[in-house]
């Protein structure tokens, strides 16, 4: 007896870990494996005779559209992703491999779900992007986006500059020396919390370092604009911060520059925001300085 005779293929697809789906014509299923309802929480008897379409995840209903149409032309497509409705409404990431049989007249497709790898693949974007203790932008990720804006405003008719503001905190250290790190780190998240409510949906607050942070501000914000906020987080900055029933003082020496100042390059900007924030802090501290390439 051949090996084939002895094996029923009903048998071999209640195996698999991935869903197998037949699709007639029109979109309807015709044929799912077990392994469909793993996947997606749909049992074969719900989801026969029902329209594939409707649990696609509705921001990739058209290119799904698209990848039906090339199937039904004969193309094979060995890999392609989209994003589908679970049973429990949450979205399930599928890889997908897919066939048009002419003769059947039917979209043969395996459905592997990746949803984990795409979850584990946003978090270490993420994570490479943002500050781990205060959830805030990093250095790399401010200097992408400043660049991008100095670029937009060099195309733009109106001549737009982008402004940056230079963030540092005075008397952080004692704080930090005295207390230890665990209420310095508590201090810095509830810090970059008030720079966050200054700057609202207008720009970006980003971590640079240390005690220091980068602000970009946004398209609309013009210079008096930033002045305006800038000295804002001076005065929120300047309020006491209550950390596990003390209270701490400290204040924000902050530099201002603006892509007015015919800059070339991002980190000239942030320099020139540097020197700004440094002459504040010669000043005493706890104020705006706003450079001035003439000085």
């Amino acid at each position: 007896m051949k090996a084939s005779e002895l094996i029923d293929l009903s048998d071999v697809l209640e195996l698999m870990l991935d869903a197998v789906c037949v699709v007639d014509r029109f979109g309807r299923f015709v044929f799912v494996s077990a392994a469909f309802e793993d996947v997606f929480g749909y049992s074969p008897s719900e989801v026969i005779g029902q329209s594939m379409e409707s649990m696609v995840f509705p921001e990739d209903k058209f290119k799904t559209t698209k990848v039906v149409e090339t199937l039904l032309n004969g193309e094979i497509q060995p890999r392609f992703e989209n994003r589908w409705i679970h049973k429990s409404g949450r979205i399930v990431h599928v890889l997908w491999s897919a066939r048009w049989s002419e003769e059947h007249q039917v979209r043969i497709a395996v459905a592997h779900d990746i949803t984990e790898r795409k979850v584990m693949e946003s978090r270490l974007v993420y994570m490479a992007a943002h500050d781990q203790l205060t959830g805030l932008p990093n250095r790399a990720f401010f200097l992408e986006r400043l660049e991008e804006m100095l670029l937009r405003g060099r195309q733009n008719e109106k001549g737009f500059s982008p402004d940056v503001l230079f963030v540092d905190i005075d008397g952080f250290k004692q704080v930090n020396d005295n207390y230890g790190h665990g209420i310095g780190d508590k201090l810095l998240q509830l810090i970059a919390q008030r720079l966050q409510h200054c700057v609202g949906e207008s720009g970006c607050v980003a971590r640079q370092g240390g005690d220091e942070f980068l602000v970009l501000l946004g398209d609309d914000a013009s210079a008096s604009d930033a002045l305006i906020i800038a000295q804002n987080m001076v005065l929120e900055i300047s309020k006491p911060f209550d950390i596990e029933g003390l209270l701490f003082h400290v204040s924000a020496s902050i530099g201002l520059s603006s892509g007015k100042n015919h800059v070339t390059t991002v980190l000239e900007l942030i320099q020139q925001a540097d020197l700004a924030m440094y002459q504040a802090k010669k000043l005493g501290g706890s104020q705006v300085s706003v450079f001035n390439a003439g000085d």
